[in-house]
């Protein structure tokens, strides 16, 4: 039964039709068959009756081969087509989902020649994964582990602290094939021109592991491949980038960068928001696409330019974007328009073509559907449908991961084009995506603010150092933001800081990145970093949850733990922290140098309340305590008129626990958690500190240390 494919399907039509076109040319080989027949015959004396058999079994068999030909034939073209449905029934139900059905149908309409190519790369029958077997050297077979350690490309070091690596991605016109490549060493001062991608390890499942793998060339003289390990999300954005008749030169960083050394790790970090600046253009993937993304991209590629919401300088208003979505000429309106009927829908099309000559490649395109795969033309999503189908877009991972900040906020959003399966748009369009999104209120509104303050951009670097530093605000908008490693949560946003910060700011941050460094240690000397600049009490307000890793001092921010504390920016100005920085010294705040151990100057608070719920997150209700009903462990000690902090002793030593609002009487503190945001902010106090004098009967002011004890220097670990 094997053998029923060693003849391919798409080469086994070809040779049917040659055989039927031959065929009428086989009475030309009759009178050869007589003739060898008859002089066979007298050579060996046989009678004329059984020389008269044999030419007629001979003329009858030049008509039989070809017939039994065209049977085989047909019968391997059957048999491999009913192998292939057959897979795909069992690929469907091991997978549960039907979306197994739609990847199917999209590699079909990808792949000139898709069912040779299914066939030759199914590993398991039934089998989820599709994936080359290593090649056989001569000599014997090896194991697998043993062939992938001797094919294992390796990597050179980079000649200079701006030199990058870019991938050559050679041409291929199948889909499925192996990719194939070249990695060379360039430095980013000659100006090299290439591509970079942005996109996530992970796959939409969560799946980082390397499942697929990259040629790359190591010997070019002997034509040597060594074999490079990549995620199985990396690969799909490579197929999909790989052109089919050009070289395209890419810079991805699972194959640019060394992932095992950390030092070049650290070093490609600082060059990241330089690397994506300087490209000539920035391919956003966002994974595969699904017919409802499809039809989502279809529909966004077709609006006029003139009509998108979102102008070429960037990203504006959620109102503006709401005024435009609402206008009868806007894009629901169009949307409501279109009728839900085929024959209509066609006939549209056609009004279309003749008075808009861009849409006559949609057209084909969605021709070729119909004839190639029987696919009805999409229809532009209803209302509701759009969307559900943009919540549901937006919820990828792309959208939540932290570098892609960088990768898609930097460079001039005409040099990005957003990739979704097999379909791409414009970064200008995508931006309008987002902005209808954002009008409803449901968007990733962190990935708009940050958007927004980006697209707001002084010209001098002056200008922009004078603004102050961004880093916190930037933690602030991304708090949600995932990452594989817990340093890139701060490594990140480094490089979009230090391009807001300017030129000529911003490096102690960036000197700072090494992945050598153990994440608590990252952790405290940010956090170190961001009290001097910030104030103490503005950056200890943040912090809403114990820290969780292992080494990491009280005072410092956790930010794998959830973080900050909302309640302390609500109401604020947008990017409050910008407005609290100081590049004057805090004589009274030091840290040791291994950041361990803050030390502060500041009085103690003797009497008086302070809340000791109510300021936080999911805190409704508010608990005031006295000061002078602390445990004996316990201390409060003020950081600046109605802002506290509590301490509980460590040892020698004390432990950073919460800060409090902190006032002479309840009402003052009720006034204060009220407005706790403008008094972590802005540091104002509307609840005065006041006493009644009872001999007097009359409210006077309190002296202002009044409520405290002695000032002293405070070792917080």
């Amino acid at each position: 039964m094997g053998g029923l494919f060693i003849v391919p399907l798409p080469l086994a039509i070809p040779l049917i039709f040659l055989v039927v076109v031959l065929m009428p040319f086989i009475p030309v080989s009759w009178p050869g068959i007589i003739t060898v027949q008859i002089y066979r015959g007298r050579r060996d004396g046989i009678s004329p009756r059984e020389i008269s058999r044999k030419c007629l079994k001979g003329i009858a068999w030049s008509y039989g081969i070809p017939c039994i030909t065209i049977l085989v034939l047909w019968i391997m073209c059957i048999v491999q087509v009913v192998f292939v449905i057959w897979w795909a029934v069992g690929l469907c139900r091991r997978a549960g989902d039907i979306n197994e059905w739609k990847r199917l149908g999209r590699q079909m309409v990808d792949l000139p020649r898709e069912v040779q190519n299914l066939w030759l790369r199914v590993q398991v029958w039934g089998g989820m994964k599709l994936r080359e077997r290593p090649v056989v050297e001569k000599g014997g077979e090896k194991k697998e582990e043993e062939l992938e350690e001797t094919k294992r490309y390796t990597f050179e070091m980079l000649g200079t602290p701006t030199s990058v690596r870019l991938l050559t991605i050679f041409p291929e016109g199948d889909y499925m094939a192996p990719l194939r490549g070249e990695i060379r060493s360039v430095d980013l001062r000659t100006n090299p021109t290439y591509d970079a991608l942005s996109y996530t390890w992970a796959d939409e499942e969560g799946e980082t592991a390397k499942t697929g793998h990259i040629s790359l060339v190591f010997n070019a003289k002997r034509g040597i491949y060594r074999q490079l390990g990549i995620g199985h999300n990396c690969e799909l954005a490579m197929r999909r980038l790989r052109r089919k008749g050009k070289s395209r030169t890419m810079w991805i960083d699972a194959v640019c960068i060394n992932q095992a050394d950390l030092e070049e790790r650290s070093q490609q970090v600082k060059l990241m928001s330089r690397i994506f600046v300087s490209a000539r253009q920035v391919v956003v993937y966002t994974g595969e696409g699904t017919p409802q993304t499809d039809g989502l991209y279809d529909w966004l590629n077709d609006i006029d330019a003139e009509k998108l919401a979102v102008p070429s300088g960037g990203l504006f208003s959620p109102q503006s974007a709401l005024q435009f979505l609402h206008r009868p000429e806007g894009v629901l309106g169009k949307l409501q328009k279109v009728s839900n009927d085929v024959a209509v829908r066609m006939e549209e099309m056609g009004r279309l073509i003749r008075g808009y000559s861009e849409r006559v490649k949609r057209l084909l395109r969605e021709l070729r559907m119909v004839y190639s795969m029987g696919v009805i033309p999409r229809r532009p999503p209803e209302p509701s449908d759009l969307h559900r189908v943009l919540r549901e877009y937006f919820s990828r991972r792309w959208f939540k991961r932290v570098w892609v900040l960088q990768e898609a906020s930097l460079p001039e959003m005409k040099r990005i084009r957003v990739l979704c399966g097999n379909r791409e748009t414009a970064g200008e369009r995508a931006m309008h995506l987002l902005s209808m999104l954002m009008s409803q209120g449901q968007g990733d509104i962190d990935v708009g603010r940050v958007f927004v303050l980006l697209r707001q951009k002084p010209v001098a670097s002056q200008e922009r150092s004078s603004r102050g530093s961004h880093l916190l605000d930037l933690l602030i908008e991304t708090r949600g933001r995932q990452c594989e490693d817990p340093r890139d949560k701060i490594f990140g946003v480094l490089n979009i800081a230090h391009w807001l910060d300017g030129l000529g700011a911003g490096r102690e941050e960036l000197d700072k990145v090494s992945y050598f460094t153990p994440v608590a240690q990252v952790y405290a000397g940010y956090s170190a970093l961001l009290i001097r600049r910030h104030g103490p009490g503005f950056f200890l307000s943040l912090i809403k949850s114990s820290p969780a890793i292992k080494g990491l001092p009280s005072w410092a921010a956790d930010w794998t733990v959830p973080w900050p504390n909302s309640k302390a920016l609500q109401g604020a100005a947008d990017f409050p922290a910008r407005s609290r920085y100081s590049s004057q010294k805090d004589k009274a705040l030091e840290f040791d140098p291994k950041n361990k151990v803050m030390k502060i100057m500041r009085p103690r608070i003797v009497r008086g309340f302070f809340a000791w719920t109510g300021q936080g997150d999911g805190e409704d209700t508010i608990q005031t305590v006295e000061v002078k009903r602390l445990d004996r462990e316990e201390v409060l000690v003020e950081i600046y008129p109605g802002l506290a902090m509590l301490l509980r002793q460590h040892g020698e030593d004390w432990a950073f626990v919460k800060v409090c609002p902190h006032a002479l009487d309840k009402v003052g503190v009720e006034r204060l958690v009220a407005s706790w945001s403008r008094t972590v902010v802005y540091q104002e106090n509307p609840a005065r500190i006041q006493e009644v004098d009872e001999e007097v009967g009359s409210i006077r002011s309190r002296s202002p240390r009044g409520y405290l004890g002695k000032t002293r220097v405070w070792r917080i670990v």
